[in-house]
């Protein structure tokens, strides 16, 4: 009787299997337990001040040794070595820019939050911090076209943080998410330079363009806003649509609901009142 119910069980999986194929020619496969060990050695090698009492060559050497390999194993299901080889040597490469970015991401951190009291603190436990840092090299990645390691990378982050950057989002640099939790950006979000936002801020899409039977036409259209430099996006905001700009030096308050292009210098607040009962 239960090997019956077993086999039944077994011939619906089947049946199931062979009428939606789509589900049978995954070109990719990727070991998601390889991403933690990546990004740790990566953030190990982008900060190692942090992280080691006695910096030398060879441990720089040997964190990129590591980083290569890893590398390659993301990669592993490209059937073509060399490719795989070339595009390993290409992500090592970008690792001294990188470096850069993270370490004004790292001052701007220190330089707007009023509770940090070093840059050690902010680098270990900043939750914000590891986002960013994560988020960096998943966008290249993604700028690469493997998109699927790109996501695989930042939902590793996402997992830890509850901060939901998409891989595609371009952000500049001295960028700070203060407390962070809930934060969410879009894939075509642009970001420019020196941006501060807080926690349960969405960089959203307002609307997406369908076809004729109603499915979602994904031809690449900015969807996201754009923020520009030395904007503040206080708790719970919400900034949609691909044609919205936040000009520069705008501070968007919280809770504020914007579907709408902002002059530079432009301050914006909610109409929301509290009431004591």
């Amino acid at each position: 009787m239960e090997q019956d119910r077993l086999l039944n069980v077994y011939k619906n999986l089947v049946e199931n299997y062979q009428r939606h194929t789509k589900l049978q020619n995954c070109p990719t496969s990727i070991d998601l337990t390889l991403v933690p060990d990546f990004v740790d050695v990566l953030i190990k090698t982008l900060l190692p001040e942090y992280f080691y009492s006695n910096l030398d060559n060879s441990l720089t050497l040997n964190n990129l040794t590591t980083l290569q390999r890893q590398v390659k194993q993301l990669m592993s299901y490209i059937d073509d070595p060399e490719l795989i080889q070339d595009k390993s040597f290409e992500i090592l490469e970008k690792v001294p820019a990188l470096r850069i970015k993270v370490l004004k991401d790292v001052e701007a951190a220190y330089l707007k939050d009023p509770a940090a009291k070093s840059y050690e603190e902010i680098v270990l436990t900043y939750p914000g911090i590891f986002s960013i840092i994560v988020h960096r090299i998943s966008h290249e990645f993604y700028k690469m076209g493997f998109s699927l390691i790109a996501r695989s990378i930042s939902e590793h982050s996402h997992s830890k943080t509850g901060i939901d950057i998409h891989p595609g989002a371009t952000i500049g640099h001295s960028f700070f998410m203060d407390h962070g939790t809930g934060i969410v950006i879009g894939e075509t979000t642009v970001i420019r330079n020196n941006v501060t936002i807080y926690q349960g801020v969405t960089l959203g899409a307002f609307s997406f363009d369908r076809d004729k039977n109603g499915e979602i036409i994904k031809d690449g259209k900015r969807r996201h806003p754009v923020i520009e430099d030395n904007v503040t996006v206080y708790a719970g905001a919400t900034i949609l649509g691909g044609e919205t700009i936040v000009g520069k030096d705008s501070i968007v308050g919280g809770n504020v609901w914007l579907t709408k292009s902002i002059p530079a210098g432009s301050k914006v607040v909610s109409e929301i009142q509290n009431r004591i009962i």
